[in-house]
This record gives C-alpha cells, structure tokens and sequence, in this order.
C-alpha cells in the first residue's frame, strides 16, 4: 500500500501532469527526426562527410532545443537539462555553421555530448526515482555514456565514431523520445488514476 500523498505532492503532480500534456508531441518529433537522421548516418558514403556533418548539426540542435523546451515540464533539475539543452543546440549550431572542420573535432564534440548528456540522464532519474517511468532516463543515460566512452576512446578512427555512434545514438535517441511522447501524453490520465487511488485508499 502506497503511502497517502500530501498537498504538495498533489499540487507537483498536477503541475507535472500538465506540463507533460503540453510537449508530448515535442518528444514525438523530436524521436521521428532522430529516427530518420539514424537511418540515413548508418547508410551514408563515406565521401559525403560534410552533409553527414550538417546532419549531425541539425540532430544536435533539434535535440537541443526540444530538451530546452521541456526542461520546463521536468519535476525536479529543469535548469540542468535547460543549460544541457542550451548547450546541445549551441554544439549542433556550431557544426552546422562549421561543417568543414576536422572530422576528429567533429567526433570528439560528438562523444563528449553523448557523454554529458548520459550523466545528466542518470543523475536526474536516480533523483526522480518516485516519477512514472524513471528508468527510461537511467536507461537512455547508461547507453549514451557506453557510447560517448566509445568514442573517446578511440580517437584514431573518427570517421568509424562519426558514422556508427552517431547513427546508433540516433536511433537509440527516437526509440526513447517516441516511448516518452506516449508516456507524457497519457501522463494525465495515470495522474488521475492515482489521484482516485489515493481519495479512495
């Protein structure tokens, strides 16, 4: 038997239910365009590296944005994911505008973003433990560090991190971001449920 819920509790939760209501939609965008921008690193020719620069820019600053955007429905550290956002767009802001720069700069911005974003992730979940679907973030977190270790780990073969790490991180990304669009956007309807639970109890 869960233990009753105080007013606070309440009012968070409703705030939360909300907030998730508003950018589930965001999730799902942002998990499609990942999907696609995978599919298509995973698939690309090696001689058209500036393209698969600018689509590494483009993914990094979508993310960013969409994480910035919901760092407002977030319970607890939205400034952490909005100065990760924040951060994230300005990286795919950078490659986008910087396309030709080395290709070991480009996998090294690559991992290191894939890096900080896995600490944010599971240091947030871990503190969100009594949150609906927490371990989506601790999951998501511990893939994003094996492969931003991956990567830095082998800096003599960038081209291999730029195509594989970044294709897998994609994918990886939009099949979470599309499970959290369909989380948050029933979120109201759990939140009601356990609102009546607990009148009931």
């Amino acid at each position: 038997m869960t233990a009753p819920l105080s007013a606070w509790d309440l009012e968070q939760g409703d705030a939360a239910a909300r907030a998730l209501h508003k950018v589930w939609w965001l999730f799902l965008v942002d998990g499609i365009i990942s999907l696609v921008i995978g599919f298509l690193a995973l698939s690309w020719r090696h001689e058209t590296l500036t393209a698969l620069a600018i689509f590494l820019g483009i993914w990094l600053l979508v993310v960013g944005v969409v994480q910035f955007a919901s760092a407002f429905a977030a319970i607890r550290e939205r400034w952490l994911y909005a100065v990760a956002g924040f951060l994230t767009a300005a990286v795919g802001v950078v490659t986008i505008v910087w396309p030709h720069i080395t290709l070991f700069v480009i996998a090294m911005l690559l991992a290191w973003t894939l890096l900080v974003w896995g600490i944010i992730y599971i240091v947030a979940s871990l503190m969100s433990r009594e949150v609906p679907h927490w371990w989506i973030g601790l999951i998501k977190g511990i893939v994003l560090i094996l492969l931003g270790v991956w990567a830095i780990r082998h800096p003599g073969n960038a081209l291999t991190v730029l195509v594989v790490v970044f294709g897998l991180a994609c994918v990886f990304w939009g099949i979470l971001e599309l499970i959290a669009g369909v989380v948050a956007r029933h979120a109201g309807r759990e939140w009601e449920r356990e609102r009546a639970a607990q009148a009931k109890g």
